[in-house]
C-alpha cells in the first residue's frame, strides 16, 4: 500500500499524514505566560537573591526564565557563590523563605537555580509537535523522537539513538512520575513519523500491557504486546540473530556498506529492512528470575554499539533500576538516561549517575543525560489526551490498512 503523502502546504504538521495532521492541529493550543506568572517570576528572583545575600553569599541575578515547572534563575558565579553553597542551604531556603530549590547547576560564569512553581503549566504534545524536526519527511523515515521541552530555553529535546546519542536507552521513574506517558509518546512518535515498512516495534510489558491498550492496534507493532517471559526471551534472542543476519547482508552486498542506511540505498524496495525498536517496560520485575536476567544481559551486551549500524534500538524502563536487577554491564550499555522522579538518592545515582532525580517534581519533569549534551538536561514531558491518542491510532490504521 502506498502511504499517504505528508502535507507540503506550510502546515505546522507538514511531517504528518493529512489524517494525523488534522487531528493534531485540532488538539494543539496556544499558551502564553500570564501577568500573574511573570509577577511570580520577578518576585522569586528577588526573594532568592536576597535570601542568598542574607547567608553572605554574593548573589547577582543576571537572568531569569519561567519554565513549565520552575523559575530558572541565573546568578553570576564567584568564589563565594557555588553550586554546593546553595545546595547546602536548600532546607533553609524552603523552611525559612518558602523557596523550593529543586536543582542547582553550573554554567560558564554562572550558577543556575531552579525554584519550583506553585502552579505548574501543562505542556501539550500536539503543541510541542508543531514544526518538529524529522529525519526524512518524504521517505517517512525518522529516528529523531520527541522527549519533551527543555527547561533551559523552551526548545524541543530529542532522543536520537540512530545518530548522535547512544543506541540504547534507560528510562526510570516511580509511580506518578510520568514514565508511562513518556513511553507512550515515544511509541506513538515512531508510528507517526515512519511507515510500517521502515520501522517495526516490539513491546514487552510484564504488567499485561495495561498502560498501552490504546496503542495495541498500531500497524507498526509486531505481534501485539508481549506479556509472557518465554515469549520475551524469544524476542530478545531473535534480535541478536537479526543483527547478525543484517551484518551478513551488508557483507554480501559489498560496496563498502557498513550500516542499514547504506544497505537500503543500494537494494530494491522489496529488500529494504526496517529499523527495529524493542521497548521493554518494567524489566526489573522479571530480572529477579535468573534465566531472564541472563537473557537480558546477554542480549544487551551482544547488541552493544553494533546494534546502531544494524538499525536496532533498545529502550528499557523500570520504576526502580536497583543494583540487584541492573548489573553494571547492563547499565553501561544503556547509555541514554531519561530519568523522571525516583524514590531515593541511591536510585538517582544508579540511573542518572548523580543525585537530583529524587527532587524532581513528578508528572513528567525529567532529567536527561545524553551523549552529545553537556551534563544533565532538565525537560518536561508533554501530555496527550486519551481521546486524541485514540484518534491518532485510528488514523494511522486507516493510513496503512489496505482498502
Amino acid at each position: 500500500m502506498v502511504p499517504p503523502a505528508p502535507l507540503n502546504d506550510g502546515s505546522p504538521f507538514a511531517w504528518a499524514s493529512p489524517r494525523v495532521a488534522a487531528i493534531l492541529e485540532g488538539a494543539a493550543t496556544d499558551t502564553a505566560q500570564s501577568d500573574e506568572d511573570l509577577a511570580w517570576l520577578e518576585h522569586t528572583g528577588g526573594a532568592l537573591a536576597n535570601a542568598l545575600r542574607n547567608y553572605r553569599l554574593q548573589a547577582r541575578l543576571i537572568g531569569k526564565r519561567l519554565t513549565p515547572n520552575a523559575a530558572l534563575l541565573r546568578f553570576q558565579g564567584s568564589d563565594q557563590l557555588t553550586v554546593s553553597a546553595i545546595e547546602q542551604r536548600t532546607s533553609q531556603l524552603l523552611t525559612t523563605h518558602g523557596l523550593r530549590v529543586i536543582r542547582v547547576s553550573a554554567e560558564p560564569g554562572a550558577v543556575v537555580a531552579s525554584v519550583a512553581r506553585p502552579h505548574r503549566e501543562l505542556v501539550s504534545l500536539p503543541t510541542v509537535l508543531r514544526h518538529r524536526e524529522v529525519d526524512d519527511v518524504a521517505g517517512r523515515r525518522n529516528q529523531r523522537l520527541v522527549v519533551g521541552v527543555r527547561e533551559s530555553d523552551g526548545s524541543t529535546l530529542y532522543l536520537r539513538p540512530g545518530t548522535t546519542h547512544a543506541p540504547h536507552t534507560l528510562i526510570a521513574g516511580t509511580t506518578g512520575s510520568g514514565k508511562s506517558v513518556l513511553l507512550q509518546n515515544l511509541l506513538l512518535d515512531i508510528a507517526m513519523t515512519n511507515v510500517p515498512a521502515t520501522a517495526r516495534i516490539t513491546l514487552i510489558d510484564p504488567k499485561q500491557g495495561v498502560d498501552y491498550q490504546l496503542l495495541e492496534k498500531l500497524p507498526h507493532l509486531d505481534g501485539g504486546i508481549v506479556v509472557e517471559q518465554n515469549e520475551a526471551v524469544a524476542q530478545l534472542t531473535s534480535l541478536t540473530e537479526e543483527m547478525d543476519n543484517r551484518y551478513r547482508r551488508f557483507r554480501e552486498i559489498g560496496e563498502g556498506v557498513t550500516n542499514l542506511a547504506g544497505y537500503n540505498k543500494l537494494v530494491s524496495e522489496s529488500r529494504r529492512l526496517p529499523v527495529r525498536w524493542l521497548v521493554h517496560d518494567e524489566f526489573a520485575e522479571w530480572m529477579l528470575v535468573d534465566e531472564y536476567k541472563k537473557a537480558v544481559q546477554t542480549t544487551v551486551q551482544r547488541l552493544g554499539v553494533k546494534a546502531r549500524a544494524a538499525g536496532i534500538f533498545l529502550i528499557f524502563a523500570a520504576q526502580r533500576p536497583e543494583d540487584r536487577v541492573m548489573p553494571v554491564q547492563l547499565r553501561d550499555n544503556l547509555g541514554n538516561r531519561l530519568i523522571l522522579r525516583v524514590e531515593s538518592e541511591g536510585t538517582s545515582r544508579i540511573s542518572l549517575l548523580e543525585e537530583g532525580a529524587e527532587r524532581l517534581l513528578g508528572k513528567g519533569q525529567l532529567a536527561a543525560r545524553l551523549q552529545d549534551e553537556d551534563g544533565v538536561v532538565l525537560a518536561q514531558v508533554p501530555m496527550l489526551a486519551p481521546d486524541v491518542m485514540r484518534a491518532v491510532v485510528a488514523a494511522l490504521r486507516q493510513d496503512f490498512t489496505p482498502p
